[in-house]
């Protein structure tokens, strides 16, 4: 599982944007589950994003 964090600063360029989108699909693509959520996620909703981050990773452990 990959939990990524990402902020407005890091995608307002179209390169960086084009960038990480390839970036997630590889690891779609090798089977990795992903998740991303902003700093507005973390800060202003953290109970809900870590409730999503362990119910992501109990559907892992039942998947195998």
């Amino acid at each position: 599982m990959i939990v990524e964090f990402d902020g407005f600063a890091f995608h307002r360029a179209a390169v960086t944007f084009r960038r990480d989108r390839t970036k997630r699909n590889r690891w779609i693509a090798a089977g990795y589950t992903t998740l991303n959520y902003t700093w507005s996620d973390v800060t202003g909703s953290p109970e809900r994003v870590a409730g999503q981050v362990r119910a992501a990773l109990v559907a892992e452990q039942v998947a195998r």
